[in-house]
Formats: structure tokens, C-alpha cells, sequence
């Protein structure tokens, strides 16, 4: 019991005899990409809470006040998230479709067909299991008190999440629709993840028996099509799968770079991939990421750089759409080569196949769920606010009294920029730790058994026939 509540890298040193081997796969770099923008994603939403200033581009604050280096270009993607998600979209095209594709790669139908069965019957436990845990701890902590205002009874907040799960949650098919769930705001990629990865298995379906040419000239088309109606997130599953489609032709075999040692599991890159020139390359495609991906939520004509490629963005993301269109056209492009390039470059894979990013891989999305309500019980005490003057005169309609300062800014003061970023920094330091904590915790308890669920109820719900098959097909691990 104690050891689920520690931990796992505590735990592990603590109890090594009880330690987890995880081991290394051809695309292991991806999840170590996931980790590092799951922990991204949780640093934009608490620099938005409390320290908003920083979010302008630097020198476009819009009170005036002096702007800091964290808001320069290239450094400031270290709380940008919005570009994060699309980067977990395109990983998620490539990881779904990476199975299926090795299959028909194989000339093994059945297998490529049963994978997909297979993963399509478990996507929504996968999926919606740890969010409709987390979001019922979040209704149970609203009635205690911990969070927010609540509703009058546990009845009644019990159907008001009732309504939030299937309403917003776990109904994919208008995600455009309704991007603010309740209980838990940051759960709007969700029904998006679901609904494209069932696009994404429908497309593998329909192109499983074509030629490989054929099947990645259409993936080409039909990924162009869907930026050209303004479907981002469509562009960026199927451009996933057509990466995973690439990397199966530049891997000759995938067994034989499974490992459990991070120093022999990047398989030798093709010889051109070893000139200078390559690497340039793809080092230039990635900085012009980061560039990109530092796209401010405001005033983005006005951005140095920035502005130059709100200029040449495409209709229908310029004036038909949103406000935030502009920065999603350019996401998605520049996550698909973000995990391309990644790829291609040894050194970064290393990286990303080091044990601090693949643990992060490992609770990304235990880190995505649990991170809004984590800090929302916790960041008002760590942090606090500075002295706040009353209002009004006593007695008077807005009368509110002065409140002393409290947490970090009590300590360093919230007056001046320096104050308010070192506390910025103080609180990041403090709060990081208990997310990841939450999340280990979260990752273990829920995420992991709703894995297992998954697996066990599709087992639950076949018919077995003789020697472990089911009617001519075997289950896919």
C-alpha cells in the first residue's frame, strides 16, 4: 500500500527488488517527445495563472510594462502548450497506425485487421476510463470544499457531472462544438482524440489492401484535403500515420532494435542521414519549430517573425474561422515535422530514450489529467498573492477588506516583474514536484488498470474457438 503511494522513481530505488524493466522500442523517442510536451502543457496553464505576463510576445505587453527574456522567441516555448497538443495528435496518428501498417507491411491481413478490431473496441476505455475517474474525484472534491463553488447537493452535482461526462466528455462526435468541458476545462482534446483515431483506423481499413505507392499518395491527398477544409486535428492523425509509413520503410527490422539498454536502441541511421547537410537540415526544421511554436495567443500580426507567417497563412484558418485559426494551421504543420525531424536526428532520439523523458512518456497522460486539478487545490497556497489593499469604505456596498499577502509572493513580494517571475520560479519549483507525484500515483491506480480493463473486457467479450483464436483471428498484443 505505501509503495502505490510513492512515487515510482522513489519507490524503485526504495524497493528495487520490485522494479518495473521497461524496454526500449524503435519509437520509444516518441513517447520521451510526449513526456517532455505533457510537462510543457502543465507549465503554460500554471504561468497562466500566475504569471500572465508572461504570455505576450516580448515587448507587446499590452499594460506597457517591461517585458522579460522568458518571453523571447525560442525560450518562451518552455510554457507555450497550445503547439504541444498538436504535437500529441501527430504522435498519436503515428503510434495508432504504426501496428497496423508494420502488418500489412508483412502481407498479414488478418493480423492488420484484428489490430484494428482490437484497438478500436478499446480506444474509449483507454481514453475516457481515467478521465471519468479523475473527473469524479474532482465532483467529490467540489462537495468537500477543496475546490470551486458547489452545488447545493451531492445529488445535484452528481447529475451536473453526470451531464459534463456525457455531454462534453465522451461524446466526440460535436468536439468542434463544445470545447470547454466542465470539471475539467483542459479534457477538450479528448472526445477530438477519440473521434480522429476512429478516422484514422477507418483510413488504414480502406487502404490495407492497395499498393504502398497508391496508399501513400492518397494519405498525401487526403491529409492536404483536410487542412484545406480546416480540419487540423484530421491533418495531423493522418500525417502521423503517414510518417509511421515512412519509418517502417527506413527501419529493416524493428525486432532487431528492441533493447532495454539506452545506449543500443537508435538503430544506425541510412548513410545519408549521416551527412552534415541532413543534419543541418533537420536541425534548421526544428528551431524554425520552436519558432513557430511560440506563437502568442494575441496580436500575433504584430510579432516579430510571427507576423510573417500569419501573413501567408491559408484560407480557410485567416478570416473564416476562429481567432486562434492562424496558430493552428501552423501547429499542425510544424508538429508533423517536429516528429519527422526528431527522428532523424541521432542525438535527439538519445535523448528522448533517456530515463527522465521516457518516465515522463510513461505518465503523460496521468500528467495531462491530473495537472489542472492539482493545481487548482494547490497553487493558491503555494504561490498566494501579494498585499491586497481593501476596497471600498467599510460598510459600503463593494466593501471588501485588505488580505495580507500569502505563500511565495509573502515572501519575495509581487510588486515588481523581477518579484513576480521569481516567484513564478519558486512556485514552478515547489508545484512541479506535486504533479508529477499526482500523476505517478494517478498512472498507476487508474491509468494503468484501465489498460488492463480494456484488454480484459474485449477478452470477456470474444468468442474463443480452437487453440486461442477467435474465428480465424489472433488478438493483437
Amino acid at each position: 500500500m505505501l509503495r502505490s503511494l510513492v512515487p515510482s522513481l522513489v519507490a524503485d530505488a526504495i524497493w528495487p527488488e520490485h522494479r518495473t524493466i521497461y524496454k526500449l522500442h524503435p519509437t520509444s523517442y516518441l513517447d520521451g517527445l510526449r513526456g517532455i510536451a505533457s510537462i510543457i502543457v502543465f507549465i503554460c496553464h500554471y504561468t497562466e495563472d500566475n504569471h500572465p505576463s508572461l504570455i505576450p510576445s516580448y515587448g507587446l505587453n499590452p499594460d506597457g510594462s517591461p517585458s522579460s527574456w522568458l518571453q523571447l522567441p525560442f525560450i518562451r516555448i518552455i510554457f507555450s502548450g497550445r503547439p504541444m497538443v498538436h504535437i500529441f495528435f501527430v504522435i498519436s496518428g503515428f503510434v495508432l497506425s504504426h501496428k497496423p501498417l508494420k502488418a500489412i507491411h508483412s502481407r498479414d491481413l488478418t493480423r492488420c485487421f484484428t489490430i484494428l478490431s482490437s484497438s478500436a473496441f478499446r480506444r474509449p476505455i483507454r481514453l475516457f476510463g481515467p478521465c471519468i475517474v479523475s473527473t469524479f474525484l474532482i465532483m467529490l472534491m467540489i462537495q468537500l470544499g477543496w475546490l470551486y463553488a458547489p452545488l447545493p447537493t451531492l445529488t445535484e452535482q452528481f447529475w451536473a457531472w453526470k451531464n459534463a461526462v456525457f455531454h462534453s466528455i465522451t461524446w466526440p462526435w460535436a468536439w468542434d462544438f463544445d470545447l470547454r468541458p466542465g470539471y475539467d476545462i483542459h479534457l477538450w482534446t479528448i472526445p477530438i482524440e477519440f473521434a480522429h483515431s476512429m478516422l484514422l483506423f477507418l483510413v488504414i481499413l480502406m487502404l490495407s489492401r492497395v499498393r504502398q505507392l497508391v496508399r501513400q499518395c492518397f494519405t498525401v491527398c487526403l491529409a492536404v484535403y483536410c487542412l484545406c477544409c480546416g480540419k487540423w486535428a484530421a491533418f495531423e492523425f493522418i500525417a502521423g500515420m503517414f510518417l509511421a509509413e515512412c519509418h517502417l520503410l527506413q527501419t529493416p527490422s524493428s525486432k532487431l532494435w528492441e533493447s532495454s539498454d539506452p545506449t543500443t536502441i537508435s538503430p544506425p541511421p541510412p548513410p545519408v542521414l549521416d551527412s552534415l547537410a541532413w543534419t543541418t537540415l533537420h536541425s534548421l526544421i526544428l528551431l524554425t519549430a520552436l519558432f513557430i511554436g511560440g506563437w502568442p495567443n494575441f496580436a500575433a500580426e504584430l510579432t516579430p517573425g510571427i507576423r510573417f507567417f500569419h501573413f501567408l497563412t491559408p484560407e480557410p484558418f485567416l478570416s473564416t474561422m476562429d481567432p486562434l485559426a492562424p496558430q493552428k494551421f501552423w501547429f499542425a504543420l510544424s508538429a508533423a515535422f517536429t516528429v519527422y525531424s526528431v527522428g532523424c536526428l541521432p542525438s535527439l532520439r538519445r535523448l528522448l530514450e533517456g530515463p527522465m523523458a521516457q518516465y515522463c512518456g510513461r505518465v503523460s497522460y496521468a500528467v495531462y489529467i491530473v495537472h489542472g486539478p492539482t493545481l487548482a487545490i494547490f497553487q493558491g497556497s503555494v504561490v498566494g498573492h501579494p498585499f491586497m489593499p481593501s476596497q471600498d469604505e467599510p460598510g459600503g456596498l463593494g466593501y471588501v477588506p485588505a488580505r495580507p499577502a500569502s505563500g511565495i509572493r509573502a515572501m519575495v513580494g509581487g510588486d515588481s516583474p523581477v518579484q513576480r517571475t521569481v516567484a513564478w520560479a519558486m512556485g514552478l519549483v515547489v508545484l512541479a514536484p506535486v504533479v508529477v507525484w499526482a500523476a505517478d500515483v494517478f498512472w498507476r491506480l487508474v491509468d494503468n488498470p484501465m489498460i488492463a480493463l480494456g484488454k480484459r473486457v474485449e477478452q470477456a467479450c470474444l468468442e474463443e474457438g480452437e487453440g486461442g483464436r477467435v474465428r480465424g483471428f489472433v488478438l493483437a498484443g
